[in-house]
This record gives C-alpha cells, structure tokens and sequence, in this order.
C-alpha cells in the first residue's frame, strides 16, 4: 500500500487536520486547491462512512421502535376499553376455527366470527409469510375482516395493527397467547392447560408481566403457542419476532408496552427461523427443561404467568 508519509507539513497548509492528514499519507496535493485521497485515506473515509450508516441505523431502528411501542399502547388500551365495555370478559384471543376446539360464538378480536360460507373459512395467514399454500384471501380481503374484528371499534387505526418492520403486504403483526381467551387445538394437554387459559381481567395475576401481544414473524390460523410445559424444542411452536434488533416488542395486560432483548444467541436464531429450527440442538440447548435459560423463563411468566 502507498503511504508516503512525510516529517513536515507542507508551507501552505494551515488547519491542523489538513497538516495532519498530508503528513501522513492520507491525502496529496494535485494542484492549488486540489487533493486526492491516497489508499489509506479511503479506509479511513469509508471506515468513517461505515460508523455513520450504522448510528444512523440504529438511530432510525429505535425511531421505528418508539412507533411501533406507541401504536401497541393503543391496541392493548383497546383490549382493555373492550374488557371494561363487557363487564371484564376478554375478548376472544384466537384468529380461526380448529377442528377440535369448541364452537366459538365470540367475535375473534383481529378477525369476523368466520361461518363455513366465508371465504377463507379456516384460512388467516398473511401472504408474505404463508408457508402452507397460497393464500385464500388478498390482503384487502384480509383487512376487511380485521375490520369486522372485535377490537376495530376501539382502535380504528390500521397502522396500529402492523409493525412498521413488517413485511408490507402484511395486514398485521401481532398476536395473542394461547392464555388470553384463545383457544388451541391441543388445548386441555399438559402444555396448553385450559385452566390457566384467563377469561376475564380478575384472573389474570401481577398483569404487569403478563403479555397480551406479542409480534409474530408468521401469522397464523390460530393464537400464539407457548407451551407451559416445555420437554424438548419439539414441542414448541410459535416463534415470536425479533422485528427490532435482537428482540421485540410486547403488549402487556397492565396498559404499557415495552421492548425486551432476548440474551441468548439460539432464541434469537429460533425467533429468525422459526418451527423449522425447532429440532436442532441448539434449540434444545435454549430451551431444555433441565436448566431453562432466561429467555425462556420470561415467555413462559410472560405467557402463562409463572
């Protein structure tokens, strides 16, 4: 590499940084007023360019992570105007009919109460995620029964519904547990106990820690799936989103929202991948249920309560 470096400065250069930089080697003269920069002076100008773009980066990841919190402030508020609008009974928490879970009669808070005559019936996948199929409805279709959800009359906001890391063709995001209301079609098992599944806002305990939404990377027919028992990675699920960084934003059931960083390296590998990363080794190592690690310790308190 071309460094030559030189003891003194030259006559006409007066600012310190301009002496500096011709002494050693980052930049030469050409003529009166004209420089060129040598090859380790466009290291250290693309060095430089680099430390820029990525504060700036982060600077506009956080800007979209304060959107993004706000906006879930306003969907968990409507979660709770509902619950106050209907003598403390919880919207129902699901998206879409199973074939074993009991007949719903509630409206689903993100979705119409679907009748075999709908289109889509059994279908609430988003098309920039689905990986079962090509999806039934469009995305327009898709936010008119958003519209008919039941929370839609206390947050009319579509923005809300979505985070702004999402894909665009993603009418939303977010997505209830198991534990709210919903129901899943292995509800009743060790790892989805319908006793611990809250009904009304006096059963859930030290709502501060409880979370109502989560982001999800792929939404799905049905709620979001965290087992209460956890034996191995295989029987996990769902895997909820790391949209902001190395972590994600949730909803909780006091009113606030909040970011939280998952700590270890697989969890956020498994939230990245998703199902398909659930048997690897790794997997079992974040997840075991010899030594849980904190990140699953918090989603299954977050979850299911303790």
């Amino acid at each position: 590499m071309l460094i030559p470096t030189v003891k003194e400065a030259p006559a006409d250069a007066e600012i310190p940084s301009h002496k500096l930089m011709l002494r050693a080697g980052l930049m030469r003269k050409l003529a009166s007023g004209t420089y060129t920069y040598l090859p380790l002076g466009w290291r250290c100008l693309l060095k430089v360019i680099g430390i820029i773009r990525d504060e700036m980066n982060k600077a506009r990841s956080q800007a979209k992570r304060i959107v993004c919190l706000n906006g879930l402030k306003q969907l968990v508020t409507a979660w709770m105007t509902y619950a106050d609008n209907s003598d403390s009974k919880l919207v129902n928490g699901g998206q879409a009919p199973s074939n074993t879970a009991p007949v719903v009669t509630e409206t689903y808070w993100c979705t119409s109460l679907h009748t075999a005559a709908d289109p889509g019936y059994d279908w609430n996948w988003d098309a920039a995620d689905c990986t079962a199929g090509t999806p039934v409805l469009t995305y327009e279709q898709r936010v008119e029964k958003l519209k008919k959800g039941a929370l839609y009359r206390y947050c009319e906001n579509l923005k809300v519904y979505r985070c702004l890391e999402g894909a665009k063709d993603m009418h939303r995001t977010y997505v209830m547990p198991t534990s709210m209301n919903a129901w899943w079609q292995g509800g009743g098992s060790d790892d989805y106990p319908i006793g611990k599944v809250a009904k009304r806002l006096g059963q859930i305990k030290s709502s501060k820690d409880r979370v109502v939404f989560f982001e999800e990377r792929q939404i799905s027919p049905d709620a979001f799936q965290f087992p209460y028992r956890i034996i191995s990675s295989n029987n996990l699920c769902d895997a909820p989103n790391v949209m902001h960084g190395s972590g994600g934003n949730f909803g909780f059931a006091d009113g606030h929202a909040e970011y939280h960083q998952y700590e270890c390296a697989a969890t956020i590998q498994w939230c990245i991948i998703g199902p398909s990363y659930n048997a690897t080794v790794a997997a079992d190592t974040c997840f075991n249920s010899v030594s849980p690690p904190k990140d699953r310790v918090w989603l299954r308190k977050a979850t299911w309560g303790d």
